[in-house]
């Protein structure tokens, strides 16, 4: 079996980057110490999280009132007869027409044909 052709770079770089003792020791010693603060934050945002479910919570199931029950509206509409045709004046202004005699060229039973005229809101 043939040696690692890239032992001499790696021995090169592990010399140009060997750690110092007391440099890792110092890095340790911070991290530990970091470390022994974390479950003082944790127990803050924990308590702050609670909060806020509490709050939500409380905001989505507080009882209110019933709504309240509005009754529509009535219209009545009025129309005449003429020349065979139903035209009922609408209360926007609006007339609307209908009736007359079938037609032999007239669409199926469910299909028909809508003019409109005026503006449509």
């Amino acid at each position: 079996m043939a040696d690692n052709p890239h032992a001499p770079l790696d021995d090169r770089l592990r010399a140009a980057f060997e750690a110092d003792p007391r440099a890792a020791s110092r890095v340790a010693r911070e991290a530990l110490a970091a470390r022994a603060e974390v479950p003082r934050r944790g127990w803050f945002a924990a308590a702050s999280a609670a909060a806020i479910v509490c709050v939500a919570a409380a905001i989505a199931l507080w009882p209110s009132g019933p709504a309240p029950h509005v009754e529509p509206a009535g219209a009545v509409l009025v129309g005449s007869v003429t020349d065979g045709l139903l035209v009922i004046p609408l209360p926007d202004g609006s007339t609307a027409i209908t009736g007359g005699e079938s037609r032999r060229g007239r669409p199926d039973d469910g299909y028909g044909i809508v003019f409109v005229e005026g503006e449509l809101r």
